[in-house]
């Protein structure tokens, strides 16, 4: 039988240990907190999980969110700190203990989850544990009546998140229910770094796509920024909430506060971050991040390919690097291309697998376009200025049948190690399909004109969103 309550951890460091100051002290946050405008059915959230002097604001945000559902269950998955083991942890107890009161925990659904998810029950995981903890007083002053789910987890693996994050839905489904990602951010870059890495880990949150989740984190902490030790605290957890939503019918994400410890008066030299954002389910699909990009992005993602190529040109080598921007910031796929002043073609490069940043993805393939492309001879200095600069950001592609290829997709086609692609662009030169698809299986994969639409022969789609400058 698990143990009867389990006591508070974190009472009197990350928030009052005294009821009636803790009481007012989360009233006061609450009623600080700007009320966000929700337009769809709230199915989950991501909150901070740190000390109420810093974490506090971001967090009363997220439950003033809340406060209009009446939840039986709500499932928090936070961080382990202390387990002893990788993996996800369920509490062995039967109810959480804070200041305010006890927070009954739902065994029954508990069991079910460790028996589909395989997740262990661990009373050490749990025991000295905040992550969770630091959360409960907000929903006890916001709800009456609800069981939580506590999870813990410190996974290193993406599928187990997504494992778990799958279980947990099958759990939920049917239930009124939300789920809780409790995660900080950042941890301990200087205050201008978390500045520019925290916006794009919480839009990557809000995509509610776990792969890309973790795609950014991993292209973020390869910059080796100073001092950034990671981009989340809490990754495995957030993206099983992802996963889990998503299941749950979220196709929503939007983001309430993003800020850090040097915002509330800690050390600009070594700070922590907070995102806070919700998960809906709205009945469409929320724009993919580069879907969203401005006029003046676009200008300085263009300025920014035109200068990359006249550095090399004229000797100097530019590492990647974060950027101010936080969409320059997010993995993307691109192509550069250069072409003439009048339309011909002089260079085209680049990935459809967004192997890192928007910015560093420009300024790199902006460089390869111009310089190793084999159907043509290196750009020269004196050329440059007679060039115009085109940047394709692709969508994911996805697989398709020969009857799906349609005027305005790019097209991969390939066999064996024989591969080749056409961006959407091509169509204005190939408007006819045979002719489109016959160019691109002879020209750009070597295969015979006809074999796309031979068994064995893979094809996807993808779309693009394209800007170049002007004229």
């Amino acid at each position: 039988m698990p143990a009867e309550v389990r006591p508070p951890a974190a009472a009197g460091r990350f928030y009052p240990a005294d009821p009636a100051k803790l009481r007012e002290t989360v009233d006061r946050l609450l009623a600080e907190a700007p009320a966000p405008k929700v337009a769809g059915r709230l199915v989950g959230a991501l909150c901070p999980h740190a000390g109420y002097d810093f974490s506090g604001p971001p967090t009363a945000q997220v439950c003033k969110a809340l406060a209009s559902l009446k939840p039986e269950l709500v499932a928090v998955v936070g961080t382990a700190h202390f387990a002893d083991r990788e993996g996800f942890f369920l509490a062995d107890s039967a109810a959480l203990r804070t200041p305010l009161g006890d927070v009954p925990i739902a065994e029954k659904e508990a069991a079910q989850l460790a028996k589909s998810a395989g997740a262990a029950v661990s009373a050490a995981a749990h025991a000295q544990e905040h992550s969770v903890e630091v959360v409960l007083p907000f929903l006890q002053r916001i709800w009456k009546d609800f069981r939580v789910l506590p999870v813990v987890s410190n996974s290193r693996s993406l599928t187990e998140a997504e494992r778990f994050g799958g279980a947990l839905a099958g759990v939920l489904k049917g239930r009124k229910a939300v789920v809780i990602a409790a995660s900080d951010l950042s941890h301990y870059p200087a205050r201008e770094v978390a500045r520019q890495v925290d916006p794009a880990s919480l839009e990557s949150f809000l995509t509610l796509d776990p792969d890309y989740l973790w795609r950014t984190e991993e292209t973020l902490m390869a910059l080796d920024a100073p001092e950034l030790h990671g981009t989340w605290c809490g990754k495995a957890a957030a993206a099983a909430v992802q996963e889990a939503a998503a299941r749950l019918g979220a196709d929503w994400g939007q983001a309430l506060a993003c800020t850090n410890s040097a915002d509330r008066g800690g050390d600009e030299d070594r700070t922590v971050g907070y995102g806070a954002g919700i998960l809906l389910a709205k009945g469409r699909r929320r724009p993919w991040p580069m879907e969203g990009i401005t006029a003046a992005e676009k200008t300085e993602l263009l300025a920014l390919a035109r200068s990359s190529v006249r550095d090399h040109l004229q000797g100097r080598r530019a590492s990647a690097r974060i950027f101010d921007r936080p969409l320059f910031n997010l993995p993307a796929a691109v192509f550069v291309t250069w072409t003439r002043r009048n339309g011909e073609l002089r260079g085209c490069l680049g990935t459809t697998q967004p192997r890192g940043t928007l910015g560093n993805m420009v300024a790199r393939f902006a460089v390869c376009s111009a310089n190793d492309d084999p159907r043509f001879a290196a750009v020269g200095e004196d050329e440059l200025a007679g060039l115009r600069a085109e940047i394709s950001i692709l969508s994911a592609p996805r697989p398709a049948k020969p009857e799906d290829i349609q005027t305005g997709l790019g097209v991969i086609v390939g066999r064996g190690a024989r591969q080749g692609l056409f961006l959407p662009q091509v169509w204005e030169q190939l408007p006819d399909r045979e002719e489109f698809m016959a160019h691109l299986c002879e020209h750009k994969a070597g295969l015979p004109p006809r074999a796309w639409q031979e068994a064995g022969v893979g094809l996807s789609v993808f779309s693009v969103t394209a800007f170049q400058e002007p004229l």
